[in-house]
């Protein structure tokens, strides 16, 4: 069979369609992102391992098919007693496979890489990046092992189908995040993935290819010896897989570098992480409606602060006792909707106040508690809709004069604190 060197041992078919289809399923995931605010590099550093689950199960099972296929014995250049399958031959498949697949992949990453480059803020975390290709690679290697051990086509499926639950494990189980490649989500600006966690998912995937590597070629000699170093690798492997269950790493720091970008309005500061200045202006001018539509100087915060600001959780909590809004910007977020909805939240008593857990309801058969909460959220949605007072359209919120509902929230603040507030009494109400 004639090959190119590039391809050599394996047919170019076979390493080019899982590496199309790598570059396309990438492509796909991240075109999306290319247009999201408030991109930043921690997010772009922690996205190598979450678009990678899909891709990796494409080329572990690439990696399957062609161990199953070039590798067994029933051919003439892979009999076990040849030298060359001690290392040479799995090597080669493994490198062409691996090298193709893992360069699709970072091909498909690097539209996203761009726009980051151009607006993104931050600076990128160079651990998650190192332990998801590792992984990449360890889980290709663990796909062919697949394929030597079963010597068959049913080893595709069953590599596809053991990378694609082993990558979707963090999303069960925090304990899992440290033997996979991604986190149950992806932290942005002012927050980084744990060093301790990253720098275990590294040697842990060192190791896996490592005792994958060395398991292969022990299949696939003849006869079958196993080695002192083999066997620690191996039992390493094992070993590794279970301390993440007994202790659990910290998934992430608080990392607040960078100064902040502040501005005040009638009362309130507003401050932003450097890197989200952009956003400073249209947070400032879809919260200041909401707080001015309520009126009461003693009800609005002093702060409205970027949760990429914070040093901790401690400062969150505490804060929010002394009037500080924590407002979280991520990339991808939409101010449109979360401003004006933090805004009101701030301003309205939690929504377990009413002893309706949260639930509420005007029907026929809700309780008093689920009424007022019904209150509690109308009001709230009143209050969020006036970042937009020219598009409320002809709903029932539409005939409410402003300053009317400024003066009967001084009437009835307590009330409302209290939810002791009923639909009917609400001022829009006819």
């Amino acid at each position: 069979m004639a090959a190119s060197p590039l391809f050599w041992p394996l047919p170019p078919h076979l390493v080019l369609v899982p590496a199309g289809l790598i570059l396309a399923l990438t492509l796909a995931s991240t075109w999306g992102q290319l247009s999201w605010r408030a991109l930043d590099w921690v997010h772009l550093s922690g996205q190598v391992g979450v678009q990678a689950r899909l891709p990796v199960a494409v080329a572990a099972g690439a990696a399957a098919l062609a161990a199953a296929r070039f590798a067994r014995p029933s051919l003439v250049f892979a009999q076990p007693w040849q030298p060359r399958m001690e290392r040479d031959v799995p090597l080669r498949h493994a490198r062409v496979v691996t090298g193709w697949c893992l360069g699709a992949y970072l091909v498909g990453l690097l539209p996203l890489t761009a726009a980051v480059a151009v607006r993104g803020a931050g600076a990128p975390d160079p651990v998650p990046v190192l332990g998801a290709l590792t992984g990449f690679a360890a889980l290709t290697l663990l796909g062919y092992l697949c394929g030597v051990a079963l010597r068959g086509l049913i080893a595709v499926p069953v590599a596809v189908g053991l990378v694609f639950v082993l990558t979707s494990l963090p999303l069960v189980a925090d304990a899992w995040t440290a033997l996979s490649l991604q986190l149950p989500f992806t932290p942005s600006l002012g927050m980084r993935e744990s060093l301790p966690l990253g720098l275990y998912r590294l040697g842990f995937f060192l190791l896996l290819a490592t005792a994958v590597a060395w398991t292969a070629v022990w299949l696939l000699r003849a006869p079958r010896r196993w080695s002192a170093a083999q066997v620690t690798a191996v039992a390493a492997v094992a070993a590794a897989a279970v301390l993440p269950h007994l202790y659990a790493f910290p998934l992430v720091t608080y990392a607040p570098g960078g100064s902040e970008v502040c501005a005040e309005r009638e009362g309130v500061r507003y401050c932003v992480h450097e890197g989200h200045a952009d956003e400073l202006s249209l947070i400032t001018d879809l919260a200041a409606p909401v707080f001015a539509a309520y009126g009461s100087t003693d009800a609005v915060p002093a702060q409205v602060r970027d949760h990429s600001l914070a040093a901790g959780d401690d400062e969150v909590l505490s804060d929010a006792e002394h009037g500080v809004l924590w407002m979280r910007v991520y990339p991808g977020w939409d101010p449109y909707q979360e401003v004006p909805a933090a805004a009101a939240g701030w301003l309205v008593p939690d929504v377990f106040v009413c002893g309706s857990e949260g639930v509420g309801g005007t029907d026929e058969g809700a309780t008093p508690e689920q009424r007022r909460m019904s209150a509690l959220v109308e009001f709230e949605a009143w209050l969020a809709s006036r970042s937009f007072p020219d598009s409320s359209g002809d709903g029932p919120l539409a005939g409410a004069d402003p300053d009317g509902v400024r003066e009967w929230i001084d009437r009835n603040e307590d009330r409302l604190a209290a939810c002791e507030v009923e639909p009917e009494e609400l001022p829009w109400r006819p």
